[in-house]
């Protein structure tokens, strides 16, 4: 029964009626005088309408819009497991309910004065429905949720969806579990993408975001881990450019803070001029500032 999520009794289950159809799956036969019953509630708990199905024999009743037990206007599919699925719309705020068994459409009502017993549809059937509740009916019931949207997910034994953990992501409606990022990579904030740690930042298996590198370091090319800058190289008398990365083999430029000191790179002497600036000096050979 995959995807099929048991029922708990009066648990509040956010979902979205009017824009995702409910399934519900019963298994009870003609003559066992078990039922069941779905409250619907708007976002601030309010009723909003709700359904019983009775097995003995097979009627309906939409709360505060019939006062009695209906009889469906056509047979029902003769099998034991049955699947409901109930599907609410709005034609210039007039609610239409529709109720399909097994594939097969078995009822289909449009609120009004003269499909309901009592008024009462008016006050309740008009509030949205965010919320059900599986109330006290007896029989085996199994429901469909409504798929959960991207950056959440919903194992087989919730009953709501849950935001993706730390460093994880899901990409897709529907999603039952989350899955991590790469190395070198986080979860946005929606946890429905993976974006690239930003520049002097990295991510490797130990952290689940990206971290800053440690003073004296530098982010790879891939984010996956902080890099030395040249060995030994010191900032005592020279300032490394911002626009420098400085790893070995890497061009950079270095900035004097006195003219007519020197440095080293490669095992080339280079004089600092009295502009301050000496640009693309090459850290082939990492060497020092002296």
């Amino acid at each position: 029964m995959t995807g099929w999520i048991a029922v708990q009794r009066n648990v509040e289950i956010h979902y979205d009626l009017e824009n995702y159809p409910l399934q519900i799956r019963t298994d009870s036969e003609v003559g066992s005088y078990e039922d069941v019953r779905v409250w619907f509630y708007n976002a601030q708990g309010y009723n909003a309408g709700g359904l019983s199905l009775f097995s003995s024999p097979p009627q309906y009743l939409l709360s505060w819009c019939s006062t009695y037990q209906t009889n469906f206007p056509t047979y029902l599919p003769p099998e034991t497991d049955k699947v409901w699925t109930l599907t609410l719309t709005r034609t210039s705020d007039i609610p239409r309910l529709v109720i399909h068994c097994n594939d097969n459409e078995v009822l289909d009502v449009t609120m009004s004065d003269t499909t309901c017993s009592t008024s009462y549809w008016r006050k309740y059937w008009s509030r949205n429905v965010k919320k059900i509740v599986f109330a006290y009916g007896t029989a085996s019931v199994y429901y469909r949720g409504e798929p959960c949207s991207a950056g959440t997910y919903r194992s087989t034994d919730q009953t709501s969806c849950v935001p993706c953990e730390e460093g994880t992501v899901s990409t897709e409606t529907g999603a039952t579990f989350c899955t991590s990022c790469d190395l070198g990579k986080e979860a946005n904030s929606d946890r429905n993408q993976c974006v690239e740690c930003g520049d002097g930042t990295y991510r490797d298996s130990s952290v689940t975001s990206c971290t800053s590198c440690t003073a004296g370091t530098v982010s790879n090319e891939d984010r996956t881990k902080c890099e030395r800058l040249c060995p030994g190289l010191s900032v005592d008398k020279a300032e490394v450019s911002p626009s420098g990365d400085v790893r070995e083999n890497a061009v950079v430029t270095v900035t004097c803070l006195k003219p007519k000191h020197y440095v080293l790179f490669g095992g080339k002497e280079a004089t600092c001029q009295s502009t301050g600036w000496r640009p693309k000096l090459e850290c082939r050979k990492c060497g020092k500032v002296l």
